[in-house]
């Protein structure tokens, strides 16, 4: 495993980050996965899937916010929090596979995820296919419950005065409870209609909450940051994460499936009601309307109707208008940092942040 010595006063790099989370989290499922194996072997399988699919890809984002924020805020090496940093990659890492279930995703990363390697692993054990996707979605469940309970597990073992430590662990459970509530709002609206819930409060308790505000906050915390800068990170974290959540809209259906790892049809498919369809309804015709709806939400779409539904989207203005909401979650975004006292060698890496979550093609 590559290893990187990282002195406190040195601002790290999203590369650096990620060798530093991967170096203590590799051998750790490598643990976890021998552990499981002396219970029985069909376990062993369970985490072999776990390792596979951490291994596959992800910037380690979280992690690197958390290190970022602390030391903006603090002299101490960000190896001193470096399980705190972790704990989050494992909690979002349980979300990912949670979240593939309720969406019918295959892919994660461009390579099987826990659920699908579920149903290669059964298909000699279960012939009927309803059998085996019911088998192997329940073992994807338990994955995601596992990581969850890690990652309280990493979170108490950071190095920290007791009562920012207890305060990190209660902003991770509050981050648990906003995202199973984004995710319950999502899902519902493909049934119950776009008005039954806002797609930016969606937005903000499904990505903004655990993936952005609490990497500020339990940054900020653990470095003893006053009051007022957590104020500031918070509405920072709120506006990335929103910015960051509509990106991902736009990718899940104009993206390239090659960079993004994951399917482009599967939002369209599912009937998923983000803000992007908000702002087709705002500004299509009625006739643009009536064929979108003949055709959004079938989970039996042909290729052709896929390319149509994408046409609709864009002719009627809604990919545009969508990137011009973005543009202004950045600026404020922008505005926040500037507020922040920190280096303007901090402020630069934050700005490099937002423009990294905001620009990205994955």
């Amino acid at each position: 495993m590559e290893h990187v010595d990282i002195p406190a006063t040195k601002v790290l790099t999203i590369t650096e980050s990620k060798i530093l989370v991967d170096g203590f989290l590799t051998p750790l499922l490598d643990q976890l996965t021998e552990d499981a194996r002396r219970i029985n072997p069909h376990y062993e399988t369970l985490w072999q899937a776990i390792q596979k699919l951490y291994s596959a890809g992800g910037k380690r984002l979280r992690s690197y916010m958390t290190f970022l924020t602390y030391q903006a805020y603090s002299d101490n090496s960000p190896e001193t929090i470096l399980s705190a940093a972790a704990a989050q990659e494992l909690l979002h890492m349980s979300m990912l596979i949670h979240d593939d279930i309720i969406d019918r995703d295959e892919i994660r990363y461009g390579v099987k995820n826990i659920a699908t390697q579920y149903m290669d692993h059964y298909e000699e054990l279960l012939a009927d296919v309803d059998d085996r996707r019911h088998y192997a979605n329940s073992a994807a469940m338990l994955a995601g419950d596992l990581l969850i309970s890690e990652s309280f597990v990493l979170m108490s073992e950071t190095q920290a005065t007791p009562t920012a430590v207890l305060a990190s662990q209660k902003l991770l459970s509050k981050g648990v409870f906003q995202v199973a509530g984004g995710e319950l709002l999502d899902t519902e609206a493909a049934f119950r209609g776009a008005d039954s819930a806002d797609p930016l409060t969606i937005a903000e308790q499904k990505t903004a909450s655990y993936s952005f505000v609490n990497p500020f906050l339990i940054g900020s915390i653990l470095a003893e940051a006053d009051q007022l800068q957590q104020d500031i990170l918070q509405k920072l974290g709120e506006q990335l994460g929103v910015a960051y959540q509509l990106q991902d809209d736009l990718l899940g259906v104009f993206g390239d499936e090659e960079k993004t790892g994951k399917s482009t049809t599967g939002d369209l498919k599912e009937g998923k009601r983000t803000l992007l369809l908000s702002e087709f309804q705002k500004l299509a015709s009625e006739t643009e309307r009536l064929e979108f709806d003949s055709l959004f939400g079938n989970h039996k779409a042909t290729d052709d109707d896929i390319l149509k539904l994408k046409s609709l989207l864009v002719e009627s203005g809604a990919k545009s208008s969508l990137e011009t909401l973005i543009a202004g979650y950045q600026e404020h975004a922008y505005s926040l940092v500037n507020a922040l006292t920190i280096s303007p060698a901090h402020k630069a890496t934050f700005t490099e942040l937002i423009d990294l979550c905001i620009r990205r093609e994955k």
